[in-house]
């Protein structure tokens, strides 16, 4: 049987689709096996050639602003393009099956759901213990410094729990859904571009004096690619929570917060949760007033019922694999 030309368009349509998936669960299960590297990531290698660029490239703080964000761009530009344009050159190089075997290996790099659930429950699990020591706190407050910016040492049980889940839900968004979107998105560039510009961001996106303006272009095109994305999670979350507690905060929270995906993305969980986030917080010992993520109505009359506790941390982490799971499932359905 001859196919017609709109049959063959989309037969091969279809097994790219396969491919794509395929690749994509392939990743998913390696870092669930494996988790992170240990001793050794290329993220490593490129944080020391992201210095080097800086090194070189960032003028003085005294000069104009304007030459001071060129030189972030210029930066940028010299961190990012030579990885890019070598893995271009990969895929041109290497036949197919390669190319669908370096796919899974960045994506498994790019990806990190497991490292962000051994961070989080090195939170719970002494958070969570009874009673609750001066030393499993202390030992929760570590855990939490790892993966927040903000001053951990005098933080109550409840203040860790909300960093915690802040950190779980924000995170997820940026280490596991952006990452699978521009790999459905762009294939495997698309994943090294994501992965690469939110480094930079996460390095070179401070709003410090030595940051503010050589870190502009990093801060603001990470907020460009995470911003499908992060809308994308807010109706996760939504879906594997409480659907009209969830989408309710998060608009809220979209004119309110700083950021325009961090923000609604945390305020979509902690609505699908059922608790209040944000508030103030301690940042390079200084406090910072946020505005409150959740469901502010419904905590009226409730008193406490909403502070965030240790058992919320172990749901957010449940809401993230359920959100991961959806997500696969939607991309499997789509073949």
């Amino acid at each position: 049987m001859i196919l017609s030309h709109s049959d063959s368009i989309f037969t091969d349509f279809f097994g790219i689709l396969s491919t794509t998936s395929l690749i994509l669960l392939a990743a998913l299960v390696l870092d669930r096996l494996l988790g992170e590297p240990k001793n050794w990531h290329p993220l490593i290698w490129f944080g020391r050639w992201v210095d080097l660029c800086r090194q070189y490239t960032q003028l003085p703080l005294e000069a104009d602003q304007q030459r001071q964000r060129i030189g972030g761009i210029l930066a940028w530009l010299l961190a990012v393009m030579p990885w890019l344009l070598i893995l271009l050159a990969m895929f041109w190089l290497l036949p197919d099956w390669l190319d669908n075997l370096l796919s899974v290996v960045v994506l498994y790099f790019a990806i990190g759901w497991q490292s962000l659930r051994e961070h989080a429950l090195a939170i719970y699990q002494p958070l969570s213990s009874s009673p609750l020591t001066p030393e499993k706190l202390d030992e929760a407050r570590l855990a939490v410094s790892y993966i927040v910016s903000r001053d951990t040492k005098a933080l109550n049980e409840s203040d860790v729990a909300k960093a915690g889940i802040e950190s779980v839900l924000e995170n997820g968004s940026d280490a596991i859904f952006a990452p699978i979107f521009w790999f459905l998105i762009l294939g495997a560039p698309g994943v090294l571009l994501y992965r690469l510009a939110n480094t930079l961001d996460a390095m070179w996106g401070y709003k410090t004096e030595d940051l503010l303006y050589f870190g502009w272009f990093a801060a603001r095109f990470d907020d460009v690619l995470n911003y499908v994305p992060a809308r994308l999670v807010i109706y996760s979350y939504a879906a594997c929570g409480n659907w009209h507690k969830a989408i309710r905060s998060s608009r809220r929270a979209s004119a309110r917060w700083k950021s325009p995906n961090a923000g609604p993305v945390m305020a979509a969980g902690a609505g699908a949760l059922g608790i209040l986030l944000g508030g103030e917080a301690q940042y390079f010992g200084k406090t910072e007033t946020r505005p409150v993520l959740g469901d502010e109505e419904s905590d009226e009359t409730s008193g406490d019922s909403n502070k965030p506790e240790p058992k919320h941390l172990n749901d957010a982490i449940l809401l993230v694999d359920k959100s991961v799971y959806l997500w696969g499932l939607i991309i499997c359905l789509l073949v």
